[in-house]
């Protein structure tokens, strides 16, 4: 007879969300490592298309559980926006830009070296119900779980297997990367460039050049490399964001057949988005991430700190509080941060928001506060109402509240 295998909590994927979860379990709320679970389909390290952006509020999450950033980093000292032949620059410390494959690997080991079970190169292949739990079939066998969670990212296998529909269209990004070059102005200078004239040309979204770590793993914190890619919100459908890519690329002297592209979808976090489905709670990207930056990393990693607060309440009452979770999410500022992200999306990029992106080009204070929200910051009360004050648009007072 075989052995029941179970868990108190079972967390699939071993991205950001799913190690941060885990590690928040085990070092802030006390539960024991051995009780928790992390199944991958993946072998780390894994190649992992991203610009791997991590804000100061991701890195700051990690920080208080004792997660420094053990892997090569360029730290983000600022940003340009340029628009219509021109620009405005903000310094303001941002966060880091890492190498996805390098930073999960370290996130996962982590979680791994404190003592929770890790099992790499193990898909979920199909959950039911059971006795209050849940029954957990995978590509080697079968657990089971008193929680799950769903920490799988924007190709949510657990979506999937329970049916849930888009509650919108996923985004879509190019990314790649060169050795930095002379006409990397803002980079050299470790800022990161927002190139918004892409949405003139009928994309949502912005063409990116940041500086990042060195592929090859190298130590040391001047960037020589250029994160270099597109991301379209695709609010509004388009069939043309690798072409205006490749138009981005050669207006910088770069031949983008020369690059090796890597396309991804990516999840927004709406007002529709299901954080919790038959006791299922869903974190990262498996939820969504901002619509309108389309980054995701320390969005993740604080979801993953609110997952591992429900989940202890929870197993310290012997039930899930249904609604618990979600609510929490909402309610925290990196909840509201992606709410209001959802609802600038739609009124800053494609033609209606040429006055929004002449705004942010122009107005060091619109910067600021942008670099502000970027790094996770909480926008004071005077700020909002200048914003709003400065745009005259009603809408923006009442989302920014």
């Amino acid at each position: 007879m075989s052995t029941r295998v179970t868990f108190d909590v079972v967390i699939v994927g071993g991205g950001p969300a799913g190690a941060s979860l885990a590690l928040h379990l085990v070092r802030d709320r006390g539960i024991l490592p051995e009780r928790i679970c992390v199944i991958d389909a993946a072998q780390f390290p894994r190649d992992k298309p991203c610009a791997g952006a991590v804000s100061s509020l991701g890195v700051e999450t990690l920080a208080a559980v004792g997660v420094s950033i053990d892997v090569p980093a360029i730290a983000m000292r600022g940003l340009r926006v340029l628009h219509e032949g021109g620009h405005g620059a903000t310094r303001a410390p941002l966060g880091v830009v890492i190498r996805r494959d390098a930073f999960d690997t370290h996130l996962l080991h982590s979680a791994r070296n404190d003592g929770v079970v890790v099992r790499e190169g193990e898909g979920l292949v199909a959950l039911s119900s059971d006795g209050g739990g849940y029954r957990v079939t995978t590509s080697r066998g079968v657990l089971f779980a008193r929680h799950l969670v769903a920490c799988d990212g924007a190709a949510s296998r657990t979506r999937k297997l329970l049916g849930l529909r888009e509650p919108a269209r996923k985004g879509h990004l190019y990314v790649g990367d060169t050795e930095a070059m002379a006409s990397d102005a803002g980079p050299r200078e470790q800022l990161c460039d927002f190139d918004l004239d892409v949405c003139s040309r009928g994309l949502e979204g912005y063409y990116w050049d940041f500086p990042t770590p060195d592929p090859r793993g190298t130590s040391g914190t001047l960037p020589r490399h250029t994160s270099r890619g597109i991301y379209h919100a695709n609010i509004t459908p388009s069939s043309r964001v690798k072409a205006e890519l490749f138009a981005c690329l050669r207006e910088r002297g770069i031949r983008g057949d020369d690059m090796r592209l890597k396309p991804f979808p990516t999840r927004p976090f709406v007002a529709e988005t299901v954080l919790e489905h038959e006791g299922i709670l869903f974190v990262g990207e498996a939820a969504g991430i901002d619509r309108t930056t389309g980054e995701g990393i320390a969005q993740s990693i604080v979801m993953g700190k609110i997952a591992a607060s429900a989940l202890a309440r929870g197993l310290r009452m012997g039930r899930a509080e249904a609604g618990c979770y979600a609510d929490a999410v909402r309610s925290s500022r990196v909840g509201r941060h992606l709410l209001q992200s959802a609802w600038l999306a739609e009124r800053v990029y494609g033609a209606p928001g040429l006055r929004y992106r002449r705004f942010l080009r122009d107005s060091a204070a619109a910067r600021r506060a942008g670099a502000a929200w970027y790094a996770g910051e909480r926008l004071s009360k005077i700020t909002k109402a200048k914003l709003a004050l400065a745009l005259g648009v009603e809408g923006m007072r009442v989302a920014l509240v």
